[in-house]
C-alpha cells in the first residue's frame, strides 16, 4: 500500500521509547503522524529531552512529526487537587482523557482518520482505561480513535530494545511532578 493509500493516523507520543514500537506496528497500514503533546511532563528540561527524542525517532522513522507546547498551567490546575492520588489512580485517568482530548481534536485538524496512543506500550498505564477513554473522547470529533495494545507480543520490551538502538533518552518516571515520588 502506497503512502497516499493509507489512512492517516494521528498518533500522540509521550516520548521517543514508547513511540518506536507503536510506530512501527502502525506504519504498514497507516499514514503515521507523531504528536507530541504532554503538558504533564515536568520539570521544562525534562519536556526538551524527551522532546529531542520524540524528534529524533521521527527522523529515523522518516514520518511526520507535530508538536503542541501549550497547557501546562492549565494541565497543572486540573492535577494539582489529584496530586495524592496514586499512579494509575484519577489523576492518570484524567491526564490520559486530557491530552487524549487535545490529540482527537488536532487529528480533526489534520485531516486524520484515525487517533491513537503510544501510552499502551507501558505496564505501567492502564491500557484498559487508556482505550476507554479514547473512544469517548472520539465521539466528540470526526477522527476514530484506534484502540491499541502495543504491550502484546513483547512490545515493553522491544520499546527498550529499540530505544538503545537509536540511542534514546529513557526516562525514569512518568512526566508530571506528582509521578517522581
Amino acid at each position: 500500500m502506497t503512502k497516499k493509500n493509507k489512512p492517516k493516523l494521528l498518533l500522540h507520543i509521550c516520548c521517543g521509547p514508547c513511540a518506536t514500537v507503536a510506530a512501527k506496528r502502525m506504519m504498514d497500514d497507516y499514514e503515521v503522524i507523531l504528536f507530541f503533546y504532554n503538558p504533564n511532563i515536568a520539570p521544562t528540561e525534562e519536556w526538551q529531552v524527551r522532546l529531542e527524542a520524540a524528534k529524533k525517532l521521527a527522523e529515523t522513522y522518516g514520518l511526520a512529526f507535530l508538536v503542541d507546547d501549550s497547557g501546562f498551567d492549565d494541565w497543572l490546575t486540573m492535577a494539582k487537587p489529584l496530586a495524592v492520588e496514586p499512579e494509575r489512580g484519577r489523576r492518570c485517568q484524567t491526564c490520559y482523557e486530557w491530552r487524549l482530548r487535545q490529540t482527537a481534536q488536532r487529528a480533526d485538524q489534520e485531516g486524520c482518520v484515525y487517533f491513537a496512543t503510544s501510552l499502551t506500550v507501558s505496564p505501567y498505564k492502564d491500557k484498559e482505561s487508556i482505550n476507554k477513554i479514547g473512544l469517548v473522547v472520539s465521539d466528540t470529533v470526526v477522527a476514530n480513535y484506534l484502540p491499541t495494545d502495543f504491550q502484546k507480543d513483547g512490545g515493553y520490551q522491544q520499546s527498550i530494545i529499540l530505544s538503545k538502538q537509536y540511542r534514546l533518552y529513557r526516562q525514569k518516571y512518568c512526566g508530571c511532578q506528582f509521578s517522581r515520588r
